[in-house]
Formats: C-alpha cells, sequence, structure tokens
C-alpha cells in the first residue's frame, strides 16, 4: 500500500477536512457496533496509510489469547503474535500516550537480528509500525499499531502527530467499551439470576415503558390473562382492573430515597363469570427503581405471582450442595409444599418414623434444627439460581 498523502494528513491536524470528524464519528460507533471497532481500524488504515490496523486491549501472555481486534492482518501472523513471547519487541515497555514508530526504539541492524523480525514482521513483509500505548479503566494497558508492508516508507512526523491527536479520544472510546462491557456481563448475571426467580418480575422505566420481563412473570401472564403488555406497556385485560393498575402505578412516589416507602399492592381476579384459568388471581407489588445517576425518574419492578404459587427451587443442584439423598430429597419436597411430617410420610408411601429419621438426617446436612430454617436455607440458597 502507498504512504499516506501529506497533504492529507496535513489538513486532519489543520481541521480542514471532515475526514477527522467521520474518523471521531467511527470511533466512537465503534464502542457499541455490533463488530466492534471494524470500521475506526479500516479509517485508520486509510489516513494513515497502513496496510493493516490492530487494536489490543488485553495483552497476550503465555496461556492467555489476549483481546485483540485487527483489520486487513494475516491470520497466520496474528496467531503467532498471540501465541508467542518476544523478549525483544521493540515495543515492549513503550510509555504510555506516546507514538512512536520502530526506528524510534531501535536500529535497523538491530531490529534486523531480532526474533520479532525474522519470526514475524517477516511472515508478512512489515516493514515498519507506528504504536501508542493507552491507558484506560486505570488499570488496563491497551495499545493501537499500525504496519505497513515493503516498500512503503516509514511512519513520519506528521502520522505520529495525528495518532497524538486522537490519543484522548481513544482513551475516552476505550474506557466506554470496557465499562459497556463490564455492564454486559453483569446485566447477563442478573438477567440469569432473575429468570429463575419463583415470582414474575417486570420491569418499567421512567416512562413506564416495558422494558424486561422474566420468564416466570411470562408464564404466569399467559396463564393468568389478567394483564399483557400491548406495545410498550402494562395493560389489564379487564377495565376495572386497568384503573387499579393505573392507579397503583401513579401512587408510587416521583423521587426514591432512603426513607420513601415506594410500594404499592395490588390484587386483580378474575370474574367468576369468566371461564377458569390456570391462574384466576394474581398478587402485584410495585417498587419504585431509583434512578443510577439520581437524575431522571424512577423506574418500577412489578412482583407477580399467582395465589397458588408453588416452590420453584432446582432440587437435584440443592441435592447435590449438601450431599442429600433422593429420597430425603423428595420428603423436603413435601414439607416446602407445606405438608405436616404425616402428610409427608403418607404421600411417600413411607413409615413417619422413616420420616423422622431422614429429616433428622438433613438438619445434621445442612445444619439446621427446624423445618422453618430449612425452609429458609432451601428458597435462599444458589440452587434457585442452579
Amino acid at each position: 500500500m502507498a504512504h499516506a498523502d501529506s497533504g492529507t494528513i496535513g489538513a486532519l491536524l489543520r481541521g480542514e477536512s471532515v475526514g477527522f470528524d467521520n474518523l471521531l464519528l467511527a470511533l466512537y460507533r465503534s464502542v457499541h457496533a455490533r463488530e466492534p471497532w471494524s470500521e475506526v481500524l479500516e479509517l485508520l488504515c486509510k489516513h494513515f496509510g497502513a496496510c493493516t490496523t490492530t487494536l489490543v486491549l488485553r495483552q497476550p501472555s503465555r496461556g492467555d489469547r489476549g483481546v485483540l481486534f485487527d483489520v486487513n492482518a494475516q491470520r497466520s501472523v496474528v496467531e503467532v503474535y498471540r501465541t508467542q513471547i518476544f523478549p525483544d519487541d521493540p515495543f515492549r515497555d513503550l510509555e504510555e500516550g506516546v507514538a512512536c514508530n520502530i526506528f524510534d526504539r531501535v536500529s535497523r541492524e538491530t531490529l534486523q537480528r531480532s526474533r520479532f523480525h525474522s519470526e514475524l514482521l517477516r511472515l508478512d513483509g512489515i516493514c515498519d509500525i507506528l504504536a501508542l500505548n493507552v491507558t484506560f479503566g486505570n488499570t488496563y494497558l491497551g495499545s493501537l499499531k499500525l504496519a505497513r508492508r515493503e516498500p512503503a516508507e516509514c511512519f513520519g512526523a506528521a502520522e505520529k502527530q495525528l495518532l497524538m491527536r486522537l490519543y484522548p479520544h481513544l482513551k475516552v472510546a476505550m474506557e466506554a467499551y470496557e465499562r459497556s462491557h463490564r455492564q454486559d456481563l453483569e446485566s447477563n448475571a442478573y438477567v440469569r439470576a432473575i429468570d429463575q426467580l419463583a415470582f414474575g418480575v417486570i420491569i418499567l422505566n421512567e416512562r413506564g415503558h416495558v422494558i424486561r420481563i422474566n420468564e416466570t412473570a411470562a408464564r404466569i401472564m399467559q396463564e393468568s390473562r389478567l394483564v399483557h403488555v400491548d406495545g410498550h406497556q402494562l395493560q389489564a385485560s379487564d377495565a376495572a382492573h386497568q384503573g387499579l393498575l393505573t392507579q397503583a402505578l401513579a401512587a408510587l412516589p416521583a423521587t426514591t430515597g432512603p426513607n420513601t416507602l415506594a410500594t404499592s399492592p395490588l390484587k386483580l381476579c378474575a370474574p367468576q363469570t369468566e371461564p377458569r384459568t390456570p391462574v384466576n388471581c394474581l398478587h402485584l407489588l410495585m417498587k419504585s427503581i431509583a434512578a443510577p445517576d439520581g437524575g431522571s425518574g424512577p423506574g418500577t419492578a412489578i412482583f407477580l405471582s399467582p395465589h397458588n404459587l408453588h416452590r420453584n427451587v432446582a432440587i437435584e443442584p440443592f441435592a447435590r450442595l449438601y450431599q442429600i439423598s433422593r429420597a430425603e430429597m423428595a420428603l423436603v419436597t413435601e414439607l416446602l409444599e407445606g405438608a405436616a411430617i404425616t402428610e409427608a410420610a403418607a404421600a411417600l408411601e413411607i413409615s413417619e418414623n422413616t420420616a423422622r429419621a431422614q429429616l433428622r438426617s438433613v438438619f445434621a446436612k445442612t445444619g439446621t434444627h427446624r423445618q422453618t430454617e430449612l425452609t429458609r436455607l432451601v428458597l435462599t440458597s444458589l440452587a434457585i439460581i442452579a
């Protein structure tokens, strides 16, 4: 690839071209793009006259392939970079925030004798690399590297100056990407946990739009037919119920604080004249959710349960956690459903003495002493999200 036109580089630096604005737009779009960083790396290749561009957000190390994004790079070269350690890499210990090329770091003779050149650069005919290290997220170090192949010229002062002009924007974009990635991981964990809850959860934003329904809520809504989502709005199927729902939501405070009672209960039951459904009565509890920045109005969490709510506990994971036998867990299941010990024994077709012996064994394995303690443990153990 031919080297970048010096006039184009100069125009970018002086702000006389829309190219720099487009470069920044591509940079910030890359943070949330379906293919992160690809657009801006392509533009960097174009503006800097590079053949390949690589963005490293976590450096590869032994046993760790790192996190990197690239355009136009040969897969074999990327694989070598991710699996080999080069002690003579000219950019090892490169000062953060300084743009430089290979020959700012080592002489041509030293480079020609290095493993870095013979086992990496030579694979793709690379003659020079322009590099910039960027710290982000307080503790992370990323790097941007642009490469040229023979017989292109080395990166000069104009390219270094342009990369330094991009430096603060790269830093902000990398921090935004890391923050977004961390939030995605947290969100996925929360969604997984919420979907395993025994009660329904519907989350509304500050506009009252439904933004999340867990699996239990979806099932309860389908079985009861008392409430549904129309567009983005939670709606009651009966006009009278809709009035009650609207009043309950309106009763929630516009702001939340440590001393705010931000809940509102509601009970909806189908008229006796309506055909019976698996769920004929719903209990709803509405609770305000404080905005994370405290600036806008709060959202709302609506918790739903039918009147005949059953315990939704993953029995097998709980049994494995406490090494409880299948027979013992069958007894625990009956007790969780509200059966007395005698009723549980009859249901399982065992003697009352056997049932009591199994219960004592479960107490010993779980460190509990009463059925109420055992029930609390089962419903708060990790088994509910297994």
